[in-house]
């Protein structure tokens, strides 16, 4: 029978194995995570990008005081934070570096969220003839300045692109999720302003167009304003099994245990009135 000075050892050094080949994991994820922001070329000496005092600030800067939500734009150029609303380090603190803020998210959700991520601006960069038509949505968790992990949702979308049809600057607007459950895993999208569809990103990946379909918007919406399946089948001359099939699928693409956790998550993206 192993000693327990010895069983401590064993414990100490598993614990250091994973600890290095997670690491060594997540480095390779934010250098392919870099990799994929260098897909965009710019060309330097175009500087006609004044956003920090002129065209933007005042909207981002009224839009932070309305909503309450967290705005912060981020040149792809430059690679660095060129606007932060103040009420950034009311959520995370006054000392807070935004440019590390890794560390404040969930060490379970930031490999899934960087890797997420990748796939989703590999798409957006692709479709640079529609990529205003599209946000990229997650909802996951971070550490507060008390402390505490709390569940936001953040959605990024293109703010400016640059004579060649790059990003040149990202809009990132970040509220307290309504859901705050810390023991869920994070979720994530791609949501088409065009036509209301909100993509998983394992579809991307796939290159399958699931998503949640106008019609189950249309069955999420009159579910939310208390209509049960048999009126909904009604109103819409479908079946209630058509109801049914549709509310379940509903569920399994918004990741949700039921129809009021969906209903709060699809509202919390905009896509319900």
């Amino acid at each position: 029978m192993l000693s327990l000075q010895r069983q401590n050892y064993l414990v100490h050094s598993i614990a250091a194995i994973l600890k290095y080949h997670y690491f060594d994991a997540m480095n390779e994820w934010l250098l392919e995570y870099e990799r994929a922001l260098s897909q965009q070329v710019f060309d330097e000496t175009d500087r006609n990008y004044n956003l920090p005092e002129t065209q933007h600030k005042p909207l981002l800067k009224q839009l932070a005081k309305v909503s309450n939500s967290v705005i912060t734009v981020f040149d792809l150029c430059v690679r660095r934070h060129v606007f932060i609303s103040p009420n950034f380090f009311d959520l995370f603190g006054a000392n807070t570096d935004i440019e590390g803020m890794e560390g404040k998210i969930h060490a379970d959700d930031l490999q899934a969220l960087t890797q997420h991520a990748i796939t989703a601006f590999q798409y957006v960069f692709s479709n640079k003839e529609t990529m205003h038509n599209y946000k990229f949505i997650a909802d996951y968790r971070v550490c507060n300045a008390a402390g505490k992990y709390v569940r936001v949702i953040e959605q990024q979308s293109v703010l400016e692109q640059d004579k060649a049809g790059n990003v040149r600057l990202a809009l990132s607007v970040l509220d307290l999720s309504p859901d705050q459950n810390t023991w869920k895993p994070l979720k994530c999208g791609v949501f088409s302003k065009s036509d209301n569809h909100l993509f998983p990103i394992r579809s991307l990946s796939e290159k399958n167009s699931a998503g949640l379909s106008p019609r189950e918007i249309e069955i999420l919406q009159l579910v939310k304003e208390g209509l049960l399946s048999k009126e909904i089948s009604e109103r819409l001359c479908i079946s209630v099994h058509t109801v049914n099939t549709h509310r379940q699928r509903i569920l399994e693409k918004l990741d949700a245990d039921n129809a009021m956790e969906a209903i709060k998550y699809a509202s919390a993206l905009g896509l319900l009135s």
